[in-house]
């Protein structure tokens, strides 16, 4: 089964973001836009999985999640992977980048036990869209000069996740949530 842990957003974040994904889609890109009720926050994709090692994962979230506390986030600007010249990936920025990054390294280390490999990138954020070409990028970074988004949002546990792909574009099922302490 294809797995990840992640940090999910309150449902009027999504409709914020799907708002914004609306307006910005008149712009006419070449890009893959996530669906709005999909939108999260990855702290460690694992990919395929296999089933006897379900439990041993459960434990490690389990076990992460309580050495931090509740959170609460702040939505902070528009950017672009790996950089705004070429970029690949868009996405919202959220603030306490250093807790959520211990979070997704002690998973990475205890995760590498069973076989995941260690990636040590976290960068928070919230994808938007997936670019398939630069085509009408710029009137992206011209939509995004003057807007922000006003959000903040509690975070009180991490999720396994998992994840079919289907023609119509992944379906995400919550299969375990573990409290923040």
């Amino acid at each position: 089964m294809r797995l990840f842990i992640a940090i999910d957003i309150p449902e009027d974040l999504k409709e914020k973001l799907a708002r914004v994904r609306a307006k910005l889609k008149e712009c006419g890109l070449d890009a893959k836009w996530v669906n709005a009720s999909n939108i999260h926050m990855t702290l460690k994709f694992l990919g395929e999985a296999p089933e006897e090692k379900l439990d041993e994962i459960k434990s490690i979230v389990n076990a992460t999640a309580g050495n931090f506390g509740k959170l609460e986030l702040n939505v902070g600007d528009f950017g672009f992977f790996p950089n705004e010249t070429s970029p690949r990936v868009f996405f919202i920025s959220t603030d306490k980048e250093e807790i959520l990054k211990n979070i997704s390294l002690q998973l990475e280390d205890r995760l590498e036990s069973l076989g995941f490999p260690k990636e040590g990138r976290f960068k928070s954020h919230l994808t938007i869209a997936r670019f398939r070409t630069k085509k009408n990028i710029d009137c992206l970074k011209n939509e995004i000069k003057g807007m922000a988004i006003e959000a903040k949002f509690a975070v009180c546990e991490i999720i396994l996740f998992k994840s079919l792909l289907t023609p119509a574009g992944p379906v995400y099922e919550k299969i375990f949530c573990a409290p923040l302490k």
